[in-house]
């Protein structure tokens, strides 16, 4: 099979540490190209990784008949002016987390993406995590073969840490960054619920998006707090959800988790810092059987949530498999998150 060409819209610290230090080690595409705003750096990226050639503009990009898909590694309020562009410039397309700010401009890229029949991926990155991928494969077991009994809670867990994780460093220059668009906002949105939105999607946005993974089904809001530790929710079959939101702090370590819980059983998930370098998470599966308890712990592959992620992408643009996360999917984490700063309003004066 021809490998798929991939080009870098974008080449700042996510665009390098994140993506194109993964995609650059596959096998299955070859990075064709790269743009920047600031040109130096791109050159300079392109010289590291061996890229042939650096775009003199996004146009230039997008004209291009041999790049079949694009990594468009930029600030997610860029998206709603991006991703337009190139799913009508005929390429697949992944962006950062999350979709975009606002529910009611996330579904229009959603129809753009259907119009365009391209496939928009959006870089929820712990879906990709072999743990994860593990954990979402026991818990469809479960519940098909019903031999741990209904599945009953799902918690997990967010609390700060070093999320960088002793990351390589990347190359950088002091150029201007180029001008963008930002997204517009809805009607009668103030500055202090579109600064809490923004707050919110950019860090508790992967935790909800990962709630839907595990349940396997949607979801609405039915609990929140006023010191923002809980957000509680109830599945469509009326299994009930938990987010624990920065419920402690940590300075270095990353203490991320996910516990899935069934009448005689459970699958719990520990995820590592997101640039840790070809690192999975840990999978913790106990049953309790009238034989007596049992817990497996699965060896699991040295390959981080990351560079899975990439071969995913390629993977969907190929037919292989689905794209763990398209917009689609994304856009319903943003309605989570929009109900959620709505029932927060008034916001609290914390600290």
């Amino acid at each position: 099979m021809a490998k798929i060409k991939i080009a870098f819209l974008g080449c700042g610290y996510m665009g390098q540490n994140a993506h194109l230090s993964n995609y650059v080690q596959l096998d299955s595409c070859e990075v064709a190209g790269l743009c920047d705003a600031k040109k130096k750096q791109a050159e300079l990226v392109a010289a590291r990784y061996g890229i042939p050639r650096v775009y003199g503009s996004e146009k230039e990009l997008l004209s291009d008949p041999e790049v079949q898909g694009v990594v468009a590694a930029q600030w997610f309020d860029f998206h709603t002016d991006t991703a337009p562009k190139v799913l009508e410039a005929g390429k697949h397309l992944l962006t950062e987390k999350p979709l975009c700010v606002y529910p009611q401009n996330g579904a229009k890229l959603v129809e753009i993406a259907a119009k365009t029949g391209k496939i928009h991926m959006v870089a929820n990155h712990k879906r990709s995590d072999p743990a994860s991928e593990y954990a979402v494969d026991q818990i469809r077991a479960w519940k098909q073969s019903g031999e741990v009994g209904k599945f009953k809670y799902l918690r997990v867990t967010m609390p700060p840490g070093d999320w960088v994780a002793g990351a390589n460093k990347v190359i950088s220059t002091d150029e201007k960054a180029g001008e963008n668009v930002h997204e517009a906002r809805p009607a009668g949105v103030s500055d202090e619920f579109h600064q809490a939105m923004n707050s919110f999607v950019n860090y508790y946005i992967h935790q909800i998006n990962l709630m839907r993974f595990f349940l396997d089904e949607d979801f609405r809001l039915s609990y929140t707090e006023k010191s923002g530790v809980l957000l509680g929710v109830e599945s469509v079959s009326g299994i009930p959800g938990i987010l624990e939101m920065s419920p402690y702090s940590t300075n270095q370590e990353w203490h991320e988790a996910a516990l899935a819980c069934f009448e005689k059983g459970f699958v719990k998930v520990e995820l590592p810092a997101p640039l840790a370098a070809q690192q999975a998470g840990r999978v913790t599966v106990y049953r309790n059987t009238p034989a007596g308890e049992y817990y497996t712990t699965p060896v699991l592959p040295y390959i981080s949530a990351m560079r899975n992620q990439a071969a995913n992408f390629i993977r969907a643009i190929n037919g292989e498999k689905r794209a763990p996360c398209t917009s689609a999917d994304a856009v319903k984490d943003l309605q989570i998150a929009w109900d959620y700063i709505k029932a927060m309003e008034p916001f609290p004066k914390l600290g």
